[in-house]
C-alpha cells in the first residue's frame, strides 16, 4: 500500500543549520510559527480549544540517513526511530 502526502502548510523555525538546533528543546526559548495555506484554513475551526497539536512533518532538505545512530552522551546504539534523532 503506498500513500501520497500533500503539503498543507510548512512549520517556519529560526534554526537554518542542523548544528543551531537545541539537543534538549525544553532548555531553547527559540520560538516557531506554523502556517497552514488558506486553503485549508477552515480546518482550523475550533482548534483554540485543545491544549495539543500533533504536527506530521517532513525533514525535506535532510540528505541521507542511517538507521542506527549514537545519541549525544549516551553509549550505546540505537535504532534511529527510538530517538529524536533529526
Amino acid at each position: 500500500m503506498d500513500f501520497t502526502f500533500r503539503q498543507i502548510g510548512i512549520i517556519h523555525s529560526p534554526f537554518t543549520e542542523k548544528k543551531q538546533t537545541p539537543i534538549q528543546p525544553t532548555r531553547s526559548q527559540a520560538i516557531g510559527t506554523v502556517e497552514v495555506f488558506p486553503e485549508f484554513a477552515d480546518g482550523l475551526e475550533g482548534l483554540d480549544g485543545f491544549s495539543h497539536l500533533i504536527l506530521l512533518y517532513i525533514f525535506d532538505r535532510s540528505e541521507g540517513y542511517t538507521l542506527r545512530i549514537q545519541p549525544f552522551l549516551d553509549d550505546c546504539f540505537h535504532g534511529v526511530f527510538a530517538t529524536r534523532y533529526p
